[in-house]
């Protein structure tokens, strides 16, 4: 449907038809198109104020026949199919486009290589320094892995304490054993060694 004022003044931005061919045709040539178009009966018009309304005469072309509707329906639903299969296919490469941006270039894999292969040198030094016991750990060195041990063995007591007050807080408002809450409720996975006892006794 097309649409043009009839004020021989309006400008751009009132003319309809012009605004949409992005000014390639003027109004005063888009009128005197439209009324030869009228006057072949191409197109019909009607005046609603001080517009006028504009619309394709569509007796001047063929009615598709129920088969041939049939095959556009047809054909669309496999366009729509297409269509759905290169949106997929977007998408995994968009994927794989973000997942080598985010991957490490090749100078940058070489860089990674070096440097981890000097730390894996260190390592192996360290390690046969302490195999060889030609390097002991220093008093010191005992000591502060000692605490260390000791802290690390006190924060696990605190938090199994507030574990367990925690649960049986719950306890009290549910009729449920504790080993079975725990296990299939909340798929606690215990401790291999009791809190109460020393890990490193046999060592």
């Amino acid at each position: 449907m097309a649409k043009i004022k009839k004020t021989p003044a309006a400008k751009g931005d009132d003319a309809d038809i012009s605004n949409n061919l992005h000014g390639a045709v003027t109004k005063t040539v888009a009128q005197k198109v439209l009324n030869t178009l009228a006057e072949k009966s191409e197109v019909h018009h009607k005046v609603y104020g001080k517009q006028i309304v504009y619309v394709i005469n569509q007796e001047q072309f063929e009615s598709p026949s129920q088969e041939e509707l049939n095959d556009m329906d047809s054909k669309i639903e496999e366009l729509k199919k297409e269509v759905d299969e290169y949106k997929e296919k977007n998408r995994q490469l968009t994927s794989e486009l973000t997942a080598l941006n985010n991957s490490l270039t090749n100078e940058q894999c070489e860089e990674r290589i070096k440097v981890l292969t000097e730390q894996n040198r260190k390592y192996e030094e360290r390690l046969e320094e302490l195999q060889s016991g030609t390097k002991q750990f220093s008093v010191d060195d005992a000591k502060r892995i000692d605490e260390k041990f000791e802290n690390s063995r006190k924060f696990w007591r605190q938090r199994k304490k507030m574990f367990d007050q925690i649960v049986s807080t719950i306890l009290e408002a549910i009729d449920m054993n504790k080993k079975v809450f725990e296990d299939e409720e909340l798929c606690i996975e215990r401790d291999p060694i009791d809190i109460n006892e020393d890990p490193l006794k046999n060592l």
